[in-house]
């Protein structure tokens, strides 16, 4: 039987198509193949070598931007290349097709889908969807298929009719191997823990520099060794160039570091998967090969992607158990914006895994039974059954319980965690991720994405958007978005230079919130706001100021400072105050010193013996006057 392999744009598309084309070979011993592939991506360099005969068509990624230039030309590349695939069907005549996804794989289909149509072709179709969240191409083509195999239960929700959960498929060479095997093959030894750092053949900026910084809170750590792959890059990033650049930034001498090695690829990759304890990766079809061989993982799924399909995967795989999950992030270096993840934060999940083998043991044996270990065969009996026109029969599988944050945006975020306890929302298992899409919505062109992301950062107490917060408020901000990042600081509850700094600045703002935000931050920090000297002048000139809501405030942050009866002067100027509201406030703020024995009794009842006792309106009850009867009895 002839077949039609497609996929490409990375390697985990490319090595799925190539895993299930062996297969076939198994069973078929007379099947061809025909790879349809782009010449400038990474299957023209792949599929040869493996000795697949190829085709190149045109293709490109769908861009996020549906009114753009860019779009014009996606749609143009994908009429042209499916009218390239028409030619290459017609010519070469499959019995089937076999798409591993990625955008590579929609002109073929849609070209056998047409052709099927204008009844110029039988060709059966399959496609295999090896991500959680496929992309959209691969939604949109995967009903024109006789059937759709995917990697993760969640990925059925795009393919109800027509899909299978059959695994993923890995090559051949992950299923047989052991830790004292490849360790002996590498030269490794056996005492070391070994954490094995890889963001694929090309590299991962993120990855690279995680462990560069990583690297000296590592050093104490017994027995520890780390073997970083850079990746040999690409046109637009240099991982090997990147990295020693980044060493020499954090002042990192490599002969120095007898517990680091680094290299740009490792030709003997599962050898590095079995002799691993810990393995760092981006969360493609990489995670599948490594649950294979039973390693823990600590995945850094790339953000922003399609369907966020990386994050998705590694949910999944932190789901079952087999890995942990570390997000990149928008911060601040440099003063600069950067997708990143802290060296601090990495090593101390590096530190925390390692001291917990027990953990590690089960997190090994999660991996195994995370994924299907013959999904090789299942794929292949699939596309047997296709030919044969038998109706899908799906695997008995654990039902998979979706991110309920996942496909939805900023403002029904906020809106589903603002329902939730303070304990409901710390406990939340996808508290990490909402903190995740937080730091990018914080950098949308969209001011009001921006300012629902301050408000999410305060209430997940979020400290890591401290720094970036404070950019964001330094920087032009609309009045109630520099409001909502004070609000911020005092719900996350951390207090440094920088929120210091921040709420000096925000004192003297023309915004009255912006004034009274800062002034409830003062109270709220008052264990370190009041060693502060410079402030309590600043809030006493507050006094002055023609807003009421301001006086009320900066009455009640004033009261931090009062260490002394004598220190009571500065309010009895609103003893008389022609807003009632404002002799309250003084009232209870009296009424708390006096509870904190700062001063007397006796002397309480003086100074309400001296404050003007009416209020404006009809109460059954003045609630002045109870406030005063309450504190003195």
């Amino acid at each position: 039987m002839k077949y039609i392999l497609t996929g490409g744009g990375t390697g985990g598309h490319v090595y799925p198509a190539l895993a299930i084309a062996e297969q076939i070979k198994k069973n078929e011993q007379d099947a061809e193949f025909l790879y349809i592939g782009t010449k400038n991506h990474i299957e023209s360099k792949i599929v040869p070598v493996k000795g697949y005969r190829m085709k190149f068509i045109r293709a490109i990624g769908m861009p996020d931007k549906k009114f753009s230039a860019a779009m014009f030309l996606f749609f143009f590349y994908v009429l042209f290349g499916t009218l390239q695939s028409i030619f290459i069907v017609l010519k070469y005549r499959p019995d089937m097709i076999i798409g591993s996804g990625g955008f590579v794989s929609a002109p073929p289909i849609f070209a056998g889908h047409i052709l099927r149509k204008l009844k110029l072709s039988k060709t059966k179709m399959f496609l295999h969807e090896a991500n959680a969240e496929a992309g959209k191409l691969i939604k949109f083509a995967g009903p024109m298929c006789d059937g759709v195999g995917v990697s993760y239960l969640m990925a059925l929700n795009s393919f109800r009719d027509n899909g299978k959960f059959v695994g993923y498929p890995v090559r051949p060479e992950f299923f047989s191997g052991s830790k004292s095997e490849s360790r002996k093959k590498l030269g490794i030894d056996e005492n070391n823990f070994l954490v094995f750092a890889v963001g694929g053949s090309q590299g991962a900026r993120t990855i690279n520099r995680a462990i560069v910084d990583s690297l000296k809170y590592l050093s104490d750590v017994k027995d520890i060794l780390i073997i970083h792959v850079t990746g040999r890059g690409t046109s637009e990033y240099n991982g090997i160039l990147d990295t020693i650049r980044r060493l020499e930034k954090k002042s990192l001498k490599e002969s120095e570091l007898s517990f680091y090695k680094r290299m740009d690829y490792a030709d003997n990759i599962k050898d590095y998967y079995f002799s691993a304890d810990l393995i760092i990766t981006r969360g493609g079809g990489t995670i599948n090969e490594i649950a294979v061989c039973g390693t823990p993982s600590l995945i850094i799924p790339k953000a922003n992607l399609s369907g966020d399909h990386q994050v998705m995967n590694a949910l999944s795989m932190k789901n079952s158990g087999a890995s942990e999950v570390v997000y990149e992030e928008v911060m601040t270096e440099d003063n600069k914006f950067f997708i990143k993840v802290e060296g601090k934060r990495l090593a101390e999940k590096i530190i925390e895994l390692a001291s917990d083998r027990t953990r590690l043991k089960v997190m090994s044996e999660c991996a195994k039974k995370s994924v299907i270990a013959n999904a090789n065969e299942e794929i292949s009996g699939f596309i047997k059954d296709i030919f044969k026109n038998k109706p899908i029969t799906q695997n008995s599988v654990k039902s998979w319980q979706k991110n309920p944050y996942s496909d939805i945006g900023a403002n029904q975020i906020l809106n589903s965690i603002s329902k939730l306890k303070r304990d409901q929302l710390m406990d939340n298992e996808y508290l990490d991720y909402i903190r995740y899409r937080a730091s990018h919505f914080l950098i949308s062109s969209n001011w009001n994405i921006k300012n629902i992301a301050v408000k999410i950062s305060g209430i997940t107490k979020d400290e890591s958007k401290v720094p970036f917060l404070s950019r964001l408020f330094n920087d032009k901000q609309v009045g109630f978005v520099k409001r909502n990042i004070i609000t911020a600081y005092r719900q996350i509850g951390l207090y440094n230079e920088t929120v210091e700094r921040d709420i000096f600045t925000a004192l003297s703002d023309p915004y009255w919130e912006i004034q009274v935000s800062a002034l409830n931050c003062i109270k709220y920090f008052k264990n370190d706001t009041k060693q502060n000297d410079k402030l309590k002048p600043i809030v006493v000139k507050l006094f002055n100021t023609g807003n009421y809501e301001v006086v009320l405030n900066a009455i009640d942050a004033y009261s931090i400072f009062i260490n002394s009866e004598e220190e009571i002067n500065e309010l009895k100027q609103f003893y008389y105050h022609d807003n009632w509201k404002i002799r309250e406030t003084v009232i209870s703020v009296l009424s708390t010193l006096k509870k904190e024995n700062i001063i007397s009794a006796e002397f309480l009842k003086k100074q309400f013996d001296g404050i003007l006792l009416t209020t404006t309106g009809f109460e059954p009850q003045f609630g002045i006057k109870k406030k005063l009867k309450d504190n003195i009895s």
